[in-house]
């Protein structure tokens, strides 16, 4: 994988390989969570349905289809107190076209000029098309409060982080997508364009030296200024000084309990290959203590996994369980972590966790969308490191490292949804 910087906040990342028939191109912009994040993800869709070109999903579609079946998606991803809103387009490799058709390069332009091209008008982005997305964007949030393990981790997050930028949902607020109007989107578009920092990702077999030069040609027309470009940054709290606790009831069958931890970083990479492989050790896979213990032998719940997001330094542990064994399930999570901090876990394990994580970077490579996805999540970073440079960290971990990771670790919140009968609902 390669990175260069082309344009004042434009990097772009490659990663040659003839390994798959398709290949991926990403525009991938980095905004600040605090501000307009619902109008932002309204945006993206927007700009991913249609063109200038191509005003309509018909015409979009069609054209999509003379590029044997490429597909454009909308991502919204948080990567620490950034929203990057991602572009992406899926398309056929050169080499499996009919009569040498430059597939990738008219992918390239077309995904282009949804980004600098949109479909709008003087006053602002079409009525019509800002309805449509308004509806399906909702949508989305709604199916997320009906699935209730993402009804609960959202929760959590937002109470823990509710003075922080990490605490906003990455699709925003409902109210702030139905506000949102035809000439405030066309504002955003244009502020984003000069100032958001955006990375282009390329994936698949293709002339490094052609796509660079139509990339720096794109953003180069844009007179972008370094003293513009808006970086994001992430606040990292490396210690909590007290657990809360709440609860809420709802009708369902089977309770959650989501707990949020600080992991004691300062940064995203602040010692992070120990502290991936404590939280593997502790709560990430069918070997660690959470699996084993709290849901095998002591049977406390459905599931019950940790997970770190080291781009904001914080460890969830999630777990489905009965509403009576909540408080048992906490107090033997609890337990578990501190068994880690004691050194209580054998060499077998932590030989288990490292070649799990091993495995699991070096899955990265088997599909051009995992690599897209790996870049993408440095679209925050300078530079990209490699999953096998990864996986050689992790090798290399020792195990004091791992009981200093886990003493680092401090409990910040802790979110209940209880079931409650439907009566009782009623």
């Amino acid at each position: 994988m390669n990175s260069k910087i082309i344009a004042p906040g434009v990097k772009l990342c490659t990663h040659k390989t003839e390994q798959f028939k398709t290949s991926v191109v990403s525009f991938n912009i980095a905004t600040s969570l605090e501000k307009d994040a619902g109008r932002k993800a309204l945006l993206l869709n927007l700009l991913a349905r249609t063109t200038k070109a191509y005003p309509t999903i018909t015409e979009m579609n069609r054209r999509l289809a003379g590029l044997y079946g490429a597909v454009i998606s909308p991502t919204v991803r948080k990567i620490g107190e950034a929203q990057v809103l991602s572009l992406v387009l899926v398309c056929l490799d050169d080499r499996f076209a009919l009569n040498g058709e430059k597939v990738l390069s008219e992918a390239l332009r077309l995904l282009s000029s949804c980004f600098f091209l949109p479909d709008i008008t003087p006053e602002g982005f079409k009525q019509e098309n800002i309805k449509r997305e308004k509806r399906l964007l909702i949508e989305k949030l709604e199916r997320e409060k009906d699935d209730k393990r993402i009804y609960a981790l959202n929760t959590m997050l937002s109470e823990m982080c509710r003075d922080e930028g990490y605490g906003i949902h990455r699709f925003g607020t409902k109210e702030e997508i139905e506000s949102a109007t035809g000439s405030e989107l066309l504002a955003l578009w244009k502020e984003i364009l000069f100032t958001a920092p955006v990375q282009v990702n390329v994936t698949g077999n293709f002339n490094e030296a052609e796509i660079e030069s139509t990339v720096t040609k794109l953003f180069s027309r844009l007179e972008r200024k370094k003293e513009n470009i808006t970086e994001v940054h992430t606040e990292f709290i490396t210690e909590a000084y007290e657990s809360r606790l709440f609860t809420e009831k709802q009708s369902v069958k089977q309770g959650k309990l989501v707990i949020g931890m600080r992991a004691g970083m300062t940064y995203d990479f602040d010692n992070f290959p120990a502290i991936k492989l404590m939280n593997a050790i502790f709560g990430s896979g069918t070997f660690s203590k959470l699996f084993m213990n709290v849901r095998e032998k002591m049977s406390l719940c459905y599931y019950c996994a940790a997970r770190l997001d080291a781009g904001k330094g914080i460890i969830t542990v999630e777990s489905g369980v009965e509403t009576e064994n909540a408080q048992k399930a906490l107090d033997a999570i609890r337990n578990e972590l501190d068994e880690v901090r004691k050194g209580n876990f054998t060499d077998e394990t932590v030989e288990n966790a490292k070649k799990s994580l091993c495995d699991l970077y070096g899955s990265v490579y088997d599909s051009v969308m995992g690599i897209n996805d790996w870049m993408t999540s440095y679209a925050v970073k300078n530079e990209i490191t490699e999953p096998t440079a990864l996986a050689e960290m992790i090798k290399d971990v020792c195990r004091e490292e791992i009981i200093i990771a886990a003493s680092m670790v401090t409990e910040d919140t802790v979110f209940i949804l209880e079931g409650e009968s439907e009566e009782a609902a009623e």
